[in-house]
Formats: C-alpha cells, structure tokens, sequence
C-alpha cells in the first residue's frame, strides 16, 4: 500500500527526473563524499561509488524505495542531490547528521527502518520540504531547530519512541500540511503556537501521553482535512469551535477524560467521510442533524452516555456502511436501518424489541444485539457474531492509526 508519505514524494519528484539525467551532468566529488559518510552511519551498504549518483542508474535508482534523485538543471552541468528515498531497506544506525552536506537537499524518507538514535539539530539549517521517519526506533524529543525549516510542507514522525513535550518553534512551520505524530511518547500539552499552523490539512497526534484539554485553537486550522487524536492522552470536552472546520473528511476522537458535554455541532463538516467519537463522554441524544452528512461511510459513538431513540434519518444516510453505538443508554424500537450498513453495533443499550423481530435478518450476521434490549433478551444466538475479517483490518488502521495509511 502507498505509504501517506508517497504523494508528497512522487509529485516532488516529477520534474527533477529528468534533470537527474541530463547529458554529461554529475554531481559534486563533496556529495558524492557527504553520501559515502551518510551511508556509513545509517548503515546504507550497497551504493555503487564507481558511478555517478546522479545517472539514474545502478543501485542508485533502484525502486521507488530505493531512490536517490539530483536535480542536474544547475549551470556547468552541476548537479545537487534533492531527495533520498530509503524505505524499508533495513537501515539499523543512526540518522546522520552529515545529511547537511547535503545542501540541495529537499526531501528525506527514511519509512520503516530500524534506525535509533535522536533526530539531528543540524537538520534546521536545510530547506527541506518533506521529512518521513515514520516506522522506526528514534529516541529523544523533537528538536526545536526544526522549527526554522520553513519551507517544510510534511513532518512524519509516526511509529517511534519519541518522546517529551512538543516544541514551540513548530509553530513557526508556516507552510506545513502533514504533521503525523502517532504512537510514540510525547508529553505536556500542545503549545499555543500551534495555531499559527493555519495550512495544516493532516494532524494525527493519537496514542501518545499528552496533557491538559484539546485546545481551542484548533478551530485556527481552516484547512484541516483530517484530524486524528485516538487515546492521545488529552482530556475533553470537544471544543465547539471545531465546527468551523469544514473541510475535515476524517475527524478521530476517543478515550478523552474530563467532563460530560453534549454532542458537538457537525452538520456543516458535510465532507465527512469517518466520524469516530468513541469514549469522549458525550451525553444527550443523538443530533438528527447527523442525516446531512451524506458522504459518512463510518460512523462510531459507542461507548458514550447518549439516550433516547436511535434518529431514523440515519437510514437515508446512502454510503453508511459501518454503525457503532454499542455501550451506550440508547432507548426505543430497534431502528429498520440496520439493514442498510454492513455491519452495525447496537450492543449494551436499553433497546425495545416490538414487533418486527422477524424482520432483523439477523441471518446476514452484520449485526450485533448482544444485550442491547431493556428485557434482557440479547438474541446473541441469532445476532451476535464475530467483527468480519475487513472490520479487523480497519480497526488496526484505527487503533493503530495509520501505519497502513489513512482509510480510502
């Protein structure tokens, strides 16, 4: 699968290809030395010296995992090295801090390795634009010279051991789009610079130990398309300035402390693709202003304190296919609209049966009664049934975030 970082690097790459392979062009005995030393301390053992790194052949260019690109449009036939791409090549040293030699240098991705150590300081003097380290075992905090790479458009720092508070200098990353977080250990709560970071479209910070309350700045992110905070570490409520952010088309909350709110204002977030708002402490009843998010395909509210009926208008949701409200006090007859998504979780509520049982079809095996009703029948030996294998996949995309990418 396309990691979330190969976007950025095809795109990026596209125009300098060619220039990769310009006539008679060749790059610099100094970088060509800085890659010798820079293959050295990550552990980069079969770079083939005896050609020119820049001739788009070899070892050198080998698969989109293994791709070293030059831009070769300089004057003199120079050429400058732009990008490394070094995914998944077993990579057990350290990130090099020779990598400034570099100066050109634009975009490095280094996913999936098993590189330890810290992330160097002396990267804050480059103009990179996009930086993945996703997948491998760094240590230590972010550093704050990062802060100063203003041309940055991604930082992916996913699936490491990161740790300590976030710097303030990322807020002074003015042009960043993709800031991915997940699964490693940062502390303290998020600094109050971080809404200057008005261009972010991609924020995932879940399975962390952060503290305090999710902030109110975050309504400062106009541009959001996805915002991921699974078992962050951040206490709730939902700030009710999230509804100005309608351009979200995945929004990803859950296991928040703190007080009880209400349901928060989504109706305009008509992009919505994935709302998951599991274990947030929301009490009341479901909105029925859920029905003009047309384009929801997922749907999780379990594990809440929601009463009353379960809102018909969900069955004229036309590509909901997935419906968790289990762990809820959900009241009132069992609603014809499980019929509609693949698989729907009406488990532990205060449900009444009427008079439709026969109607269920619970044969279909997508829907799980399982002590849902106010009776204390469960049907569990006709409704409940094992998560189907594609839900498995999905819930390792969200309780693991994103390791495979987001949900497409």
């Amino acid at each position: 699968m396309m990691s979330v970082f190969s976007g950025f690097s095809l795109l990026f790459l596209l125009p300098l290809c060619f220039a990769s392979l310009a006539v008679g062009a060749t790059l610099p005995e100094d970088e060509v030395q800085a890659l010798r030393d820079i293959a050295h301390t990550i552990g980069k053992k079969n770079w083939n010296y005896s050609v020119d790194p820049c001739d788009g052949k070899s070892n050198w260019n080998s698969s989109q995992k293994n791709v070293v690109t030059c831009n070769c449009s300089f004057v003199n036939h120079t050429c400058h090295v732009v990008s490394i791409i070094l995914k998944e090549q077993n990579l057990s040293g350290i990130i090099s801090a020779d990598l400034v030699r570099l100066p050109y240098l634009q975009q490095i991705d280094f996913t999936r390795n098993y590189l330890n150590g810290t992330i160097p300081k002396q990267l804050g003097t480059l103009n990179l634009v996009n930086i993945s380290f996703l997948g491998n075992r760094l240590t230590g905090p972010i550093p704050k010279e990062l802060g100063n790479i203003t041309t940055l458009k991604a930082l992916v720092l996913e699936f490491n051991q990161l740790s300590g508070s976030l710097p303030l200098e990322l807020g002074n990353l003015t042009q960043i789009e993709k800031l991915h977080l997940t699964s490693n250990n940062f502390t303290g709560e998020l600094p109050a610079t971080l809404a200057r970071l008005t261009t972010l479209k991609e924020l995932r910070i879940g399975d962390n130990q952060f503290s305090g309350a999710i902030p109110n700045f975050i309504q400062s992110w106009i541009n959001l398309e996805i915002l991921v905070m699974q078992g962050s570490g951040l206490s709730g409520p939902i700030p009710s300035g999230i509804s100005i952010l309608r351009n979200l088309t995945d929004l990803r909350v859950t296991d928040l402390n703190g007080s009880d709110s209400r349901f928060p204002q989504l109706n305009n977030m008509t992009n919505l693709l994935t709302l998951i708002l599991r274990s947030v402490n929301i009490i009341g009843s479901l909105p029925e202003n859920l029905g003009k998010l047309t384009n929801l395909e997922v749907l999780d509210v379990s594990y809440n304190k929601l009463t009353g009926p379960i809102p018909s208008i969900f069955g004229d949701l036309p590509h909901l296919n997935m419906l968790f409200l289990e762990g809820n006090h959900l009241t009132g007859s069992l609603p014809r609209l499980i019929d509609r998504p693949h698989y729907v979780d009406l488990s532990y509520n205060n449900l009444s049966i009427g008079n439709n049982i026969e109607e269920l079809q619970c044969q279909r095996e997508t829907v799980n009664l399982f002590a849902s009703f106010s009776n204390g029948n469960s049907f569990g030996n006709i409704c409940n049934t094992d998560l189907p294998p594609f839900y498995l996949l999905f819930d390792e995309v969200f309780i693991n975030f994103d390791m495979l990418g987001p949900i497409m």
